[in-house]
């Protein structure tokens, strides 16, 4: 009998309710499928939470996994919303949000960048300082902090380009971008507490390399089925010829165009 302790019925197995709820989500609008997505998708949740509980980095590569998501759910989540809504609050051609929400945008992606610096100086807990747990741990942190100094780069010149009224904007911009780039070599010269510098780089470089190659394969695989769609479009036989309005069609229309016409001239 399974238990969430397996990860087959604690980790797989709400993954695959997730892509059934996608798939009833997706289903028309009609169809009484539709109406499962949100208990499937709630399901899958919960199971994820219980399992997620008592998860420890040495154990499985799913249980780790699971680990460092919950670890970075947090921190992620509140950078990403508070740099849309640093970017996208007061004028702006795409989705305008109200100006007075930019400082909060800021405060937040400022919160989440200390929150992963606390996580940094602290002691690690055992779910991301045993086993695989602290590799896969070690990898996310890499991997964000790159991440965070590129988007963030990006979005200062987005800042810039979009008119002279976002000049403060790209300055705070520019400084979370200083930000990452020091926490990213403060963990590559003196480590963080419960791993060295030694460790960190090779995580850096052994794991890192590997999510590098993952992301250009998942874009190359994204590109192919772009490109195959574009070939079968390309080949596909053009459609058929419409036959000409016979007679009768005609004469319909010519009466509907001329009682319109009628009308249009009596009410003038």
């Amino acid at each position: 009998m399974w238990s969430l302790s397996d990860p087959w019925a604690g980790f797989w197995l709400p993954l695959a309710l997730l892509c059934l709820a996608s798939g009833f989500w997706l289903t028309d609008r009609k169809d009484p499928r539709r109406r499962l997505s949100g208990v499937t998708f709630f399901a899958a949740m919960a199971i994820i939470v219980l399992f997620g509980a008592n998860t420890r980095g040495g154990d499985t590569s799913e249980t780790a996994l699971l680990a460092v998501l919950l670890y970075m759910v947090g921190p992620v989540a509140l950078m990403a919303i508070g740099s849309l809504i640093a970017t996208f609050s007061g004028p702006s051609p795409v989705g305008p949000l109200p100006r007075g929400l930019r400082p909060l945008g800021f405060s937040m992606a400022f919160g989440g960048l200390i929150w992963i610096g606390l996580m940094l100086i602290s002691e690690p807990s055992d779910a991301i300082a045993n086993g695989i747990g602290e590799t896969i741990w070690g990898a996310w942190v890499n991997v964000f902090l790159s991440v965070l100094v590129l988007i963030a780069a990006f979005a200062g010149s987005f800042c810039v380009m979009m008119g002279e009224e976002r000049q403060k904007e790209a300055s705070v911009l520019a400084i979370l971008t200083v930000a990452g780039g020091w926490m990213f070599y403060e963990i590559m010269q003196k480590g963080s507490e419960g791993l060295e510098a030694s460790g960190w780089h090779q995580i850096h470089w052994e794991q890192v390399m590997y999510l590098i190659g993952g992301l250009l394969g998942s874009i190359s695989a994204v590109m192919a089925f772009i490109g195959l769609v574009y070939m079968a479009e390309k080949r596909a036989p053009d459609p058929d010829v419409i036959p000409p309005l016979t007679e009768e069609e005609k004469d319909v229309v010519d009466a509907v165009l001329r009682l319109n016409l009628e009308l249009e001239a009596n009410q003038e």
